[in-house]
C-alpha cells in the first residue's frame, strides 16, 4: 500500500514539474517575442517604454542598457544592445513574470 502511494504521489509531482516548465517557457515565448518588437528601432523607443536604464555599460563599441525588473516571482534583467547607429541590436532577458514593475 506505501508503494502505491509513493507512486501516486510521485506522478503528481511530476506531472507538476511538467506543467511549470511548459507554462514558463510559454511566458519566455512571449517575452522574446515582445522583446523582439524592438529590435532595429531607436534606442529612445526603450527609454520611452521602460524608463532610464537601470545601468549603461559600454562593451565592443557597443552600448548595453540594463532594466532591473522586480516580478512576482523573483527579480531578473533585461539587457538591451545597442549599436552604432544608435539602434536596439539584440537583447537578453531573463525575465517572464509578466505582472514586473521596472526599478
Amino acid at each position: 500500500m506505501k508503494i502505491k502511494i509513493l507512486f501516486l504521489l510521485a506522478l503528481i509531482g511530476l506531472y507538476s514539474c511538467t506543467a511549470i516548465s511548459e507554462k514558463a517557457t510559454e511566458k519566455a515565448a512571449k517575452e522574446n517575442a515582445y522583446l523582439s518588437t524592438f529590435l532595429k528601432a531607436p534606442s529612445a523607443n526603450l527609454v520611452k517604454t521602460f524608463g532610464k536604464p537601470t545601468q549603461t555599460l559600454a562593451e565592443n563599441d557597443q552600448t548595453i542598457y540594463v532594466y532591473e525588473v522586480k516580478g512576482k516571482v523573483f527579480n531578473c534583467q533585461r539587457k538591451f544592445t545597442i549599436g552604432n547607429k544608435n539602434t536596439v541590436t539584440g537583447f537578453v532577458s531573463t525575465c517572464w513574470d509578466w505582472d514586473y514593475k521596472v526599478n
